[in-house]
């Protein structure tokens, strides 16, 4: 069956439904990167009692991915499976972002762990009720992978464009409206009320057109926990793309974790951490874009490949030449903003696994393929963070002084350079073994045939 008007989004539903990202990494990223300020620099909440509350939060917020794929499956219906949950979350998501940052001044340290311990909790189990609906919205507006292709795009876009913002220029607002407490509820206010507007205008303005294959009830057959997880488990594309997001994430976690160590200690060049940090994300507003031509002719799984494979080679610039070249630093580290540029595909990679899993069994499971991979980022974020702590501490580093020994040098190039080289490069063979791309269109077909059948 050939592709119509009517099967192809417009530029209102891809501009729409891409700048939900905006909304969604606006308040991530300024919660990932500053909450922790806020609560030691402003709200005078304890360091170790925070990090306690983080890293036992992260096992609840995993967990609820799964849980709330299976709820969006459960109570889905034909045309409405994953808009109902944006119009439900979208307030509930901003509110949860403001109160984080609302902390009352307690004189009791007890009563300021719980407010502490809710909220946070309360905001992840949001971000998860609106963000893995909106990662399954993607699956259901179209099936033809040049819009899949060209939200993906335009997410990333969206995504790097909300990440500058607030890196770059949060501690510039709050300077503005006075750095004091207030300041941080000023700003993240406008941020949320940012992401209510983008987000509405996603569920305004899109469409779930795609139909389960041979039925006309999308969602007539009601599946068990047990059963939903049973059939993503075998969609062994689904397993190579989660895989690779774990990795990914890891990457990510280690990178972020470590670049001042390095750039500092490594490198003795501590002036070029804001520098490399802008070099990592300011590009890539240029570079998404001049990825596309190049992804359509070589193919998605052949970008992301490209895209490691480029990643891993920047880390060896900068691990060859950055212990005595800031420029060495620099090319490494546009290197490695290069090899990002094609991240951007995986997500529209994993929309593909929907077909695939329902062309083997039947059944489409946008919402449990998406928290399940969600589940996996998650993991993967909390392993290298976490693996970046524990070679720091076993290599000997001590925060106290200012020349670390020789060993934690070693460490810390280990976790900067050796580990993303090395996990990079598994990834891009653990990449190889995703051939969904040559049989989608052959799938797609069968499934639109066994539609024309009812």
């Amino acid at each position: 069956m050939k592709e119509t008007k009517t099967n192809r989004l417009s530029w209102k539903e891809t501009i729409s439904f891409s700048g939900g990202e905006l909304g969604t990494n606006l308040l991530f990223a300024v919660t990932s990167a500053y909450l922790l300020v806020y609560y030691t620099n402003y709200a005078h909440v304890n360091a170790a009692i925070v990090g306690t509350i983080m890293l036992i939060s992260k096992f609840f917020d995993a967990v609820s991915d799964i849980m709330m794929g299976h709820i969006e499956e459960k109570f889905a219906k034909p045309g409405a499976k994953a808009r109902p949950w944006i119009k439900r979350m979208v307030i509930p998501y901003a509110l949860s972002a403001i109160i984080l940052f609302a902390v009352p001044n307690f004189t009791s340290t007890v009563a300021q762990a719980i407010y502490v311990f809710i909220t946070y909790n309360l905001f992840c189990t949001i971000y998860t009720m609106i963000v893995i609906p909106y990662n399954s919205l993607q699956a259901l507006i179209t099936q033809n992978e040049k819009d899949r292709e060209m939200t993906g795009v335009l997410r990333s876009v969206f995504s790097t464009i909300a990440s500058t913002i607030v890196n770059s220029f949060t501690m510039i607002f709050i300077e503005a409206a006075g750095n004091t407490k207030k300041s941080w509820l000023i700003v993240v206010s406008t941020y949320a009320a940012i992401a209510l507007v983008v987000y509405l205008f996603c569920y305004k303005n899109t469409t779930e057109r795609v139909v389960q294959a041979g039925t006309n009830n999308q969602y007539s057959e009601k599946l068990s926990f047990r059963e939903n997880l049973k059939y993503v488990i075998q969609n062994k594309y689904w397993w190579i793309l989660t895989i690779n997001g774990i990795i990914s994430c890891a990457v990510i976690a280690l990178n972020m974790g470590s670049m001042y160590y390095y750039l500092a200690y490594v490198c003795g060049k501590p002036q070029a951490v804001a520098i490399v940090g802008m070099i990592l994300s300011m590009p890539m507003l240029f570079l998404i874009p001049l990825s596309k031509p190049l992804v359509a002719k070589i193919g998605m799984k052949n970008g992301l490949v490209a895209g490691v494979l480029i990643m891993s080679l920047g880390r060896v610039v900068v691990g060859f030449g950055g212990s005595s070249s800031l420029t060495a630093i620099y090319i490494g580290s546009i290197i490695f903003s290069l090899g990002c540029s094609t991240q951007w595909c995986s997500y529209p990679l994993l929309c593909n696994t929907v077909e695939y899993g329902e062309w083997k069994n039947g059944h489409r499971q946008e919402g449990m393929i998406m928290s399940a991979n969600s589940f996996g980022s998650k993991c993967g974020t909390a392993l290298g963070t976490a693996i970046c702590g524990w070679i720091l501490q076993l290599s000997g580093y001590n925060g106290a002084v200012q020349a670390q020994s020789s060993s934690a040098l070693t460490g810390i190039t280990i976790v900067y350079v050796v580990l993303p080289v090395v996990l990079n490069i598994f990834s891009a063979i653990i990449l190889s073994f995703y051939k969904l791309e040559k049989e989608y269109p052959s799938i797609i077909q069968e499934l639109r045939n066994r539609k024309q059948e009812i």
